[in-house]
């Protein structure tokens, strides 16, 4: 079925995080998975600098169908997994050595293993139930399934030591509140870490709609770097490091030249020299410092609260 043509709304409609002006950014469909033939619109706040959908539909369960990576069938596989992914530990273990340690959707749990086996106590918050299952049963980890992890964020008592949401905050309904709720939930000297898709990237500034990465309607919002950074600073968190240059923003670019390259050609033998040319051509601009495809930034609560 072929989407209908895309018409720029005429109206503009408040941020939902700030309830600043926005404006129309662009149309997209579901390019990755096409469980749709809608559009959905997306809009930039020129208050906050936050990029949101216009409207989250109230069952996304239909657009999450066939899930992400495939759950290992054994711990040792997910290990052999976890032992080329150590760049989604790195950031924390630079900082924090041990302790309790919380995961925002972890889906088949790398983080997860990777932290336990670093000796953390690990909880998780996960709405699928196979994951769910694989992370209690399989690694050993408190997982929690909730379709709403803000609302059980809320009822969970303070005292850990790391937080986590890796590419996972751009599909909460209200990420700036999970922010808000992580920070209360971190001991003095406690990291968050967030990685997300960069909205700052050349590869967004020049496919835009068409970019892998806004995968529409999943995610719901985007932040921009600074407008991050200005957020967990009023939640009385600290930067510690912020990079687009990192491995896992070039696995991110490779994917998104390989998705461009596949809507362009059905052949195989035409797809894979197109996407290595397209990334190629891209790899400079992508490889600048605050233009990669995605970014992972880790935050502290400092040892002693900042006074109002």
């Amino acid at each position: 079925m072929m989407p209908a043509k895309l018409t720029p709304p005429s109206h503009a409609i408040p941020c939902p995080a700030c309830a600043g002006a926005s404006r129309f950014l662009l149309s997209a469909t579901d390019r990755n998975r096409k469980t749709t033939a809608e559009n959905f619109n997306y809009y930039s706040c020129a208050n906050c600098g936050l990029i949101f959908i216009e409207s989250c539909p109230k069952d996304m369960g239909p657009y999450y169908r066939g899930g992400y990576d495939p759950i290992p069938n054994s711990l040792e596989a997910l290990r052999e997994i976890a032992k080329r992914e150590h760049f989604r530990s790195d950031p924390i273990l630079r900082y924090q050595k041990g302790g309790r340690f919380l995961e925002l959707g972890p889906w088949r749990g790398v983080l997860c293993s990777l932290m336990r086996d670093a000796g953390f106590e690990v909880t998780a918050i996960e709405r699928d139930e196979a994951c769910v299952s694989f992370l209690r049963n399989t690694i050993g980890v408190d997982a929690i399934q909730s379709v709403d992890p803000l609302e059980t964020m809320r009822t969970m008592e303070t005292g850990f030591d790391a937080i986590a949401a890796w590419h996972s905050m751009e599909h909460l309904p209200a990420p700036w509140l999970v922010i808000q709720e992580a920070a209360r939930l971190l001991n003095p000297g406690g990291i968050l870490l967030l990685a997300m898709p960069n909205p700052d990237s050349f590869e967004f500034r020049v496919l835009k709609s068409r970019w892998m990465h806004l995968d529409a309607p999943r995610h719901l919002y985007l932040f921009p770097v600074q407008p991050l950074i200005k957020l967990c600073g009023e939640q009385g968190l600290k930067l510690l490091e912020i990079t687009t240059a990192d491995e896992f923003s070039d696995i991110q670019s490779q994917q998104n030249w390989v998705s461009l390259a596949r809507s362009v050609s059905n052949l195989r033998l035409i797809r894979a020299p197109l996407w290595r040319l397209f990334y190629l051509l891209g790899r400079r601009w992508q490889k600048k410092e605050g233009r990669g495809s995605a970014y992972c930034a880790v935050f502290a609560r400092p040892a002693a609260r900042l006074s109002q």
